[in-house]
């Protein structure tokens, strides 16, 4: 079972997403956060495999939670989830320590490969974004 941590602050976004995914095999969602620090406080509780982090949270952003979240729990894989495609930001997650960055958009495409590249120890881009890094 794959233990996840929803972390957005549009509460459309994280219903949804939890929709999707509660509908999926081994999958569990343990937590729900509105902003990274909420992200943070969850993870200490919930230890999940895998955080779905947005990118613009406040007063914590998803990159800064990104950032404490790999430091102080490096077993714990983050995938920045946002409607950023610009390589600024996705560089931005990965040198946080995200390991994939799914585009908001893409999610439906996406979201499931990338659950299961990032908790079998890969890394994963949605399509589009490998020639924005170069």
């Amino acid at each position: 079972m794959i233990r996840i941590v929803i972390a957005d602050n549009h509460p459309e976004i994280r219903n949804a997403w939890t929709l999707f995914l509660r509908s999926q095999p081994d999958i569990m969602i343990v937590g729900e956060c509105t902003n990274g620090q909420e992200a943070i406080d969850k993870v200490r509780e919930a230890r999940p495999d895998i955080v779905l982090m947005d990118i613009n949270m406040k007063p914590v952003s998803g990159i800064e939670a990104t950032m404490r979240l790999t430091e102080e729990y490096p077993d714990v894989k983050v995938i920045g989830v946002s409607f950023h495609t610009s390589p600024v930001y996705i560089k931005r997650m990965f040198e946080a320590g995200a390991r994939g960055y799914v585009y908001k958009y893409a999610i439906v495409e996406d979201l499931m490969q990338a659950i299961d590249e990032v908790y079998h120890g890969n890394t994963f881009l949605s399509k589009g974004t490998k020639e924005g890094l170069k």
